[in-house]
């Protein structure tokens, strides 16, 4: 399949919405590509760049397999080879950018019955819900959501559907977003690379929000997950959740044919 890098010149009166519309991009794809300051006011001359078709790029860390990085963004080895024109064979280095085509993205999500929400990222749980030594002030304190270990640059997704409340700095959750939900309920995504959203945008479970990073208080790469009710008491995001054993399931035609994966 492959992709072509595309530059589109704003030009008076332009806006992301026109420029996603024009192209076939998601506004979240303009934003992960680019460094926009304000999504609401882009710069007459200012070049944004976005791949053909909408996609996403991963670059390669340490430690990562083609079967790891489909995982990440909920997607088939086959797939991600094929977006790539590579075969099984081939060797993967740090450093190479992988392209993912939304088209294959939340191919093998799993969509929550039981409860309300899905998983964000696919990794390894890495710190808990409750009271905890924090690792950085070696001090007892409540830890109010969960933490996912995962490859920086890795890709997140909205839990449910809703509104975008925050999208900035916050301290020590360094880059943060907020989506409230219908019923009041908020999650949070902490310590992201980037944000690829907006204040006010409205997304859908399994949107790509942003990319997992280590900014705050923060001793390496993860997702600092939490949910809040209406009255923003945390809860244990496991609660919520479907069973760590169906962050990533491939499923047949025939139902019951299902598998699910670890890393």
């Amino acid at each position: 399949m492959g992709y072509i890098l595309q530059t589109h010149v704003v030009q008076p009166g332009d806006t992301l919405y026109d420029i996603s519309s024009k192209y076939n991009v998601r506004i979240t794809t303009l934003l992960d590509f680019n460094n926009i300051d304000d999504p609401r006011r882009i710069q007459v001359g200012e070049r944004i760049i976005f791949p053909q078709p909408d996609g996403l790029i991963y670059e390669v860390k340490k430690g990562d397999s083609i079967n790891y990085i489909a995982k990440m963004f909920f997607t088939s080895t086959k797939d991600i080879l094929e977006a790539n024109n590579m075969n099984y064979d081939d060797i993967i280095v740090p450093g190479q950018r992988i392209f993912v085509p939304f088209s294959i993205i939340n191919k093998y999500q799993y969509v929550p019955i039981q409860v309300k929400f899905r998983w964000p990222v696919y990794g390894l749980i890495s710190s808990h819900y409750g009271w905890r030594i924090h690792p950085i002030t070696n001090q007892e304190s409540f830890h109010a959501g969960l933490d996912i270990a995962v490859s920086e640059g890795a890709p997140i997704f909205a839990a449910e559907s809703g509104e975008v409340i925050f999208a900035g700095l916050n301290g020590g959750y360094g880059y943060m977003v907020e989506i409230k939900h219908d019923d009041g309920t908020i999650t949070r995504y902490a310590h992201l690379s980037r944000i690829s959203v907006y204040e006010g945008q409205t997304v859908s479970m399994g949107s790509f929000i942003g990319r997992v990073g280590t900014t705050g208080f923060s001793t390496g790469p993860h997702l600092h997950f939490e949910i809040r009710t209406n009255d923003l008491r945390s809860v244990n995001p496991l609660s919520k959740l479907p069973a760590v054993d169906l962050m990533y399931v491939i499923k047949g035609y025939d139902e019951g044919n299902t598998s699910t994966g670890g890393k």
